[in-house]
């Protein structure tokens, strides 16, 4: 009879009581410091990062630029990757294909069609990046790589370069140079006027 009312004195304390079934791990999870997702803001990359195909071999810093810099037009991806790098390879264009469709297709779509990121109502000021009213026949390719590597100077765009290598972003500029699928994109640079002489003729 006492070993009965013993177990129905604990069954009932138990039974009312969810601390007794959760200690003592409850107080942990109840007390905590909890973040949601979301909840802060994401840290920003420091300077010079750059995502690396190979971890086993890392690069400690790429140098890094700015869109408003006076080097920008004259950036090529032999000064950034420090040897030579043929944008009209096939094995570049064709990798720079399998990029833009995974990075780019998104917001730009087929270069002059913007793609559902870029539709009314979303996105606004998405850039047309083809064809005759398309922005990448007015931009260097060192523009074109910055503004992929940091973001576009209106932050709409980000900065990829947590995503592409330096060598990665080229072979984009590769593809979307070599007009295969995107037309018109090749850039023209302006023609500057003579600088105007002095003096009499000799």
């Amino acid at each position: 009879m006492r070993k009965t009312v013993r177990l129905a004195a604990v069954a009932l304390a138990t039974g009312l009581s969810s601390t007794a079934w959760a200690l003592p791990w409850n107080i942990d999870m109840a007390d905590s410091a909890s973040v949601k997702a979301y909840e802060q803001a994401m840290a920003v990359l420091p300077d010079g990062v750059m995502s690396q195909s190979n971890l086993l071999t890392p690069i400690s810093y790429r140098r890094n630029w700015t869109l408003t810099g006076p080097d920008v037009n004259n950036l090529t991806a032999e000064m950034v990757l420090g040897e030579a790098f043929d944008m009209k390879d096939a094995a570049h264009i064709a990798k720079g294909a399998v990029l833009y469709n995974t990075y780019c297709v998104p917001c730009h779509g087929d270069g002059v069609n913007l793609g559902p990121v870029g539709q009314p109502g979303r996105y606004p000021a998405v850039a047309v990046l083809a064809g005759d009213a398309g922005r990448l026949n007015k931009v260097s390719d060192g523009w074109v790589y910055l503004t992929v590597r940091n973001g576009s100077l209106s932050t709409l765009m980000p900065g990829y370069s947590f995503a592409l290598s330096d060598g990665e972003i080229w072979s984009l500029i590769s593809f979307l140079r070599s007009e295969t699928v995107l037309k018109g994109t090749t850039y023209v640079p302006p023609v500057t006027a003579p600088a105007a002489t002095t003096g009499g003729t000799p």
